[in-house]
């Protein structure tokens, strides 16, 4: 049974911009037109039935207009995922519908976040990269689809940490970060940075697709929204050192670096720095050198660690490229495979 394997992580950011300075509270809200084959008439919304959204949540699961919620995913700190079906249809339906949660304190942000995930799926489609299929209910969500597989984040937390990515096919760690990397090229090249690149927002399939998802806090390239001290970076796992720094500024090769965290953690079982003290944690992806992947994680080629070596450069330019990291990564695939 399809299963939206994602514990999104939702960031209480609007409690830093309280008067609303937030660079997505700036956003202009999205809708598909009246011509698109999954617009809704506005009709009042209707109360889910008990069939709809049993257990629990069932009070608080209202299906838009010619929808029914079949299923509450996630509720995160302001956003809310149910799996969705349009009312004429039978069966759980193979539909996510992503809203903000009605009636809360941080409505505005997480609007502006619904409506910054539409517009840059529709700059920036890709089949690795998650879509939006239109816009659903009032206030608006984004209707996405239903995906088969689990977060990258399960998987790895599956597999046990510190060393038991042993395992795992070297192979199959560059197909992810090659997916990964199609998507974040097509970003790029639509003018947006993910900013968010982390094994929560990398979807992974029974076939081994990846789709990278969760755009709602996608940032303009090359615009004030790329400032740390505009809008500063949340996660410091994955964060390059230009997010520390005052008047950091963020680029396409910030997302490369957190996908070579991301290739690292897959290769080694653990990311390559790692502090309880975001500070300290900080400052490690500032002034330190990661491991040697190949001390860490037997039968590493040397190709291989300096591909992550590189796409862990602590100066941007030193980075590779989106054209230079895509055929890379195939390179290396052809080669393990071979």
């Amino acid at each position: 049974m399809p299963f939206w394997g994602i514990r999104p992580v939702f960031l209480s950011l609007p409690a830093l911009y309280p008067s609303g300075r937030h660079p997505l509270f700036r956003v202009a809200m999205h809708r598909p037109g009246s011509g698109s084959a999954l617009a809704v008439a506005r009709r009042p919304a209707v109360a889910a039935g008990p069939a709809d959204c049993p257990g629990p949540h069932r009070a608080a699961c209202h299906s838009p207009a010619g929808w029914r919620l079949t299923a509450l995913i996630h509720r995160g700190a302001y956003l809310e995922l149910f799996r969705a079906a349009p009312a004429n249809v039978v069966g759980p339906g193979c539909h996510v519908l992503k809203r903000p949660i009605p009636r809360h304190t941080s409505a505005a942000f997480a609007r502006a976040q619904i409506a910054r995930e539409a517009q840059v799926a529709a700059a920036a489609a890709h089949p690795h990269l998650v879509s939006v299929l239109g816009s659903v209910g009032e206030p608006a969500g984004n209707l996405l689809p239903l995906l088969d597989g689990v977060s990258l984040r399960r998987l790895l937390e599956h597999r046990g940490a510190g060393g038991a990515a042993a395992g795992r096919p070297i192979g199959w760690a560059l197909w992810i970060a090659r997916q990964a990397a199609a998507a974040l090229s097509q970003l790029h090249a639509a003018g947006w940075l993910h900013g968010q690149v982390r094994p929560q927002h990398v979807l992974v399939g029974p076939d081994g697709h990846a789709t990278l998802i969760d755009l709602g806090q996608a940032r303009r390239l090359n615009t004030m929204e790329c400032s740390v001290d505009e809008w500063p970076v949340s996660s410091p796992e994955y964060a390059p050192p230009e997010a520390a720094v005052p008047r950091g500024t963020l680029s396409a090769a910030s997302d490369t670096y957190a996908l070579g965290v991301l290739l690292f953690e897959l290769l080694a079982g653990r990311p390559p720095f790692q502090a309880a003290d975001p500070k300290r944690l900080a400052r490690a992806h500032r002034q330190e050198l990661p491991d040697d992947l190949r001390a860490v994680r037997p039968g590493v080629s040397h190709e291989v660690s300096e591909l992550v070596r590189r796409m862990l450069a602590k100066e941007p330019l030193r980075r590779p490229s989106d054209d230079e990291l895509l055929r890379w990564l195939t390179e290396l695939e052809i080669a393990e495979l071979a």
